[in-house]
């Protein structure tokens, strides 16, 4: 420290706080401080000593700079304007002012004035006086440098870590608010938010401003992007407010026709102290209701569960039935194509021309519409390439012809049917392709 700093007997020099091996030039976050050491010292003076001390320094060195048109102070000046002050305390002040380079003392004219770095202290505890009063004073106090250092083209990277680190911790606040689901911290959280909002906004346009410049260093241009990002965030939070307090109201009980609610009664007890809510909890809890205070339908519902359904649910037979064997696969296989090898068999033994309502009708609506649906696969050359009974009806050697005109059978389910004949061929021959969109015969009653 140079011969302007102020030391004590038990201070210590600034190398026996590090580690051994290690010096003040090994720690690169030290030397921006060191370097502004005029500045701190004047902070340093300022702020030594005991509270009472420092605000009767800050008094006099406030009185002293709000003069602008007559910065120069004479003696007899300070003694008229400080004559609420005792004499020797005040020559005290001025003395220890002047030895720490604060108050400088101009032997020619024989007046005192301000340094520059007593101004520079002056300047930041204005800016401290003048914010708001509120645990979120630091939020408006940090951007207000950011602006100034936009405003400068010489933006802090500290402040903007700072801003950064603010921005999360009132995300993390006003998340916490929401999830609790407590009305009362979430309408605590809503006022709060809306008294940092303007100076959010502020800070939205400042940061704008900044990026727009275009030369900011990478890291604090990543720091701007972090903060863009929480502060459309922080600004997005209304909205989550507004719809959570709104389903809250939503639960709230009326309490009869008085306007009142349940969350304006429990807002009230907030007000109270211990002993009038002690008073209040006296004699509130009673034994069991009497009856006639009992509901009727509930008190029904609980005796019809309690005499039937509980019996019903204790004499129910729960227990599962023995195991047994799945069914083989093959047989079920077999069983499932029984009726379409039937029917491939009855195709095969067809001699003459035949007509389709004699081929197909018989059996009831269902197999004789399954039959007619098989008789589009007679020809079809995919189907033929196929394993089973698909590939035995796609190759066998028949024709199948059908008209756009229907005949009446009124038999077997079905009422009518497409026109059309079954007309086996020669072996040698090949086999036509049958049409793939044959009608359906109609069900009951019906026409198809």
């Amino acid at each position: 420290m140079d011969q302007n700093t102020p030391t004590d007997d038990a201070e210590l020099p600034l190398d026996q706080f590090f580690a051994g091996g290690v010096t003040q030039n090994d720690v690169p976050a030290l030397a921006p401080l060191t370097n502004a050491r005029g500045l701190l010292n004047a902070f340093v003076t300022v702020f030594r000593g005991g509270e009472s001390e420092i605000l009767i320094r800050l008094l006099v060195m406030r009185e002293i700079g709000a003069r602008p048109d007559a910065p120069r102070w004479s003696p007899q000046e300070l003694e008229q304007h400080f004559a609420y002050l005792d004499a020797v305390k005040l020559r005290t002040v001025l003395n220890r002012l002047r030895e720490f380079g604060l108050l400088l003392w101009d032997a020619e004219d024989r007046t005192w004035q301000l340094s520059g770095a007593a101004r520079v202290a002056l300047s930041a505890l204005a800016n401290v006086l003048a914010l708001p009063a509120g645990e979120d004073a630091d939020l408006a106090y940090i951007t207000s440098q950011v602006a100034a250092g936009q405003a400068m083209g010489k933006p802090s990277l500290e402040a903007l870590n700072l801003l950064l680190t603010k921005y999360r911790e009132l995300q993390q606040a006003f998340d916490d608010a929401l999830v609790s689901g407590s009305e009362f911290r979430i309408r605590q959280a809503a006022a709060k938010f809306d008294a940092i909002e303007a100076t959010v906004q502020k800070g939205n346009d400042i940061l704008r401003a900044l990026m727009k410049d275009g030369e900011l260093a990478p890291a604090m241009h990543r720091n701007a992007q972090a903060i863009g990002q929480a502060q459309s965030r922080l600004l997005r939070m209304h909205a989550a407010f507004a719809r959570t307090l709104h389903a809250l109201e939503l639960q709230s009980v009326a309490l009869g026709g008085s306007g009142l609610s349940s969350s304006d009664v429990a807002q009230w007890l907030r007000t109270l102290n211990q002993p009038r809510l002690a008073a209040l909890g006296e004699n509130v809890i009673g034994g069991v209701l009497p009856l006639p205070f009992a509901m009727a339908d509930l008190m029904l519902d609980v005796a019809e569960y309690e005499l039937l359904e509980r019996e019903r649910a204790a004499q129910a037979d729960t227990t599962l039935p023995p195991p047994c064997d799945a069914p083989h696969t093959a047989e079920m296989t077999h069983e499932r194509h029984a009726a379409l090898e039937r029917y491939i068999s009855e195709l095969g033994a067809l001699q003459n021309e035949t007509p389709l309502a004699d081929a197909v009708v018989r059996g009831g609506y269902a197999l004789s519409a399954y039959r007619l649906s098989l008789l589009s696969l007679i020809g079809d050359p995919e189907s033929a390439e196929m394993r089973g009974p698909i590939a035995e009806l796609a190759r066998l050697p028949l024709t199948v012809t059908l008209l756009a005109a229907h005949e009446s059978i009124a038999r077997d389910e079905v009422a009518q049917i497409s026109r059309g004949t079954i007309v086996p061929v020669q072996a040698s021959l090949p086999a036509r392709t049958g049409s793939a969109n044959l009608p359906s015969p109609t069900g009951r009653g019906g026409g198809g």
